[in-house]
This record gives C-alpha cells, structure tokens and sequence, in this order.
C-alpha cells in the first residue's frame, strides 16, 4: 500500500525536525532550495545558485541545532549500506 511509505516518511520527517531552531530554519531553507532548483530552469542560474546553497545552509545549520543528519545524507549512508550488502 502506498500510503505507509509516505506515514513513514512523514512521522520520520516529524522526528528530525523537532527542535524549534531546526523546523524554523527549515521552514526558509527548503522553499529557498526549491524556488532556486526553479530559477535554475528559467534561466536565472546565478540568483537559483545562492537560493539552493543558502537553502541547504540553513536545513544544515538547523540539523545542527538538533543534533542529527541532514535527511540527504542519511538517505545516502541507506542505500550505500543496501548496495553494500548485496555486494558481500
């Protein structure tokens, strides 16, 4: 059923942003990485560049602030230890 992955997802995304540094933060962080993914396909290259680099700054100094990963990472370190097990 499709609808575990996303309450998973969602009571995980709860978890990693309960500080209240962390959920404000995010609450500029992820729209500023988005809108600059967007300029990035309109041709506004430059202004989407510092949009996604400050977005990420401020999710990574939020995840800081709580003491855990950003969900990147985490999301890298899953599947570098499935790759790795199908591999042994």
């Amino acid at each position: 059923m499709i609808l575990n992955p996303v309450v998973a997802f969602l009571i995980d995304y709860c978890q990693r942003h309960k500080h209240p540094v962390n959920a404000v933060l995010h609450v500029f962080g992820v729209p500023a990485a988005f809108y600059g993914i967007y300029l990035l396909f309109v041709g506004q290259a430059g202004l989407g560049c510092l949009l996604i680099f400050f977005g990420y700054l401020f999710q990574y100094l939020g995840h800081r602030a709580q003491g855990n990963e950003v969900g990147e990472v985490t999301l890298i370190k899953s599947i570098w230890r499935k790759l790795n097990k199908r591999g042994s």
